[in-house]
């Protein structure tokens, strides 16, 4: 069976529930800025590693 995303060899896919509000404005955003939703996560989880890291 094949997956119509191809998975880098550092990425992991997980599964996740989020609030429907907060999921319809990440994709609203995503189309804004002409990118995904899953980049714009992943950008979301990374610059909050680095505000608690700083703590």
């Amino acid at each position: 069976m094949e997956d119509d995303e191809t998975l880098e060899d550092n990425e992991t896919k997980t599964t996740m529930k989020v609030p429907t509000e907060l999921h319809d404005e990440f994709k609203h955003l995503a189309i804004d800025m002409k990118t995904t939703v899953t980049s714009l996560i992943v950008e979301s989880m990374r610059q909050y590693l680095k505000t608690i890291k700083k703590k």
